[in-house]
């Protein structure tokens, strides 16, 4: 009777603990950056400066549910080690981290940074949020379709 209130136990945590793994496994998890590029740095600046290039963010829907994002005059130290975007997403969520690692010189620079970002549901929502960091300088709202672009202006 013990063995058998045993096999029982282990069987339903067994279930318990598979089913919450199967929580976690979702097509969220697939989402990510790919054929990430920078071109730049355009026109080299000290730290005090604030002028600079018009800084925008081109979106366009492409196969397979992608979104190509295209950000101009992203502004990063002149000299990175390099330039990476990172994403994660929490429901409808996307977060986009744009980053440099191992700056080395006292100046700013414009880059260009390109990538695709997906794979998104056709007709779903989402919140896309744009950072440097933990700096967040734009958010959008969209509706994925497979038409979807547009461009937005970036002010601080």
């Amino acid at each position: 009777m013990k063995t058998k209130t045993v096999l029982i136990t282990m069987l339903a945590l067994f279930f318990l603990i598979g089913g919450a793994g199967c929580d976690k496994e979702t097509s969220d998890e697939s989402l990510r950056i790919k054929d990430f590029s920078y071109l730049g740095c355009k026109d080299t600046k000290s730290l005090r400066a604030t002028l600079h290039g018009e800084e925008s963010i081109e979106y366009k829907a492409v196969a397979n549910g992608y979104l190509h994002i295209k950000h101009i005059n992203a502004v990063f130290n002149c000299c990175p080690d390099t330039i990476k975007a990172d994403v994660t997403m929490e429901n409808n969520i996307v977060t986009i981290v744009e980053s440099e690692t191992n700056p080395i010189c006292d100046c700013i620079c414009d880059y260009d940074l390109e990538y695709t970002l997906g794979p998104l549901t056709s007709g779903k929502e989402y919140i896309l949020i744009f950072s440097r960091g933990t700096y967040v300088f734009s958010k959008l709202i969209i509706k994925y379709t497979p038409s979807l672009e547009g461009k937005i202006i970036i002010q601080y």
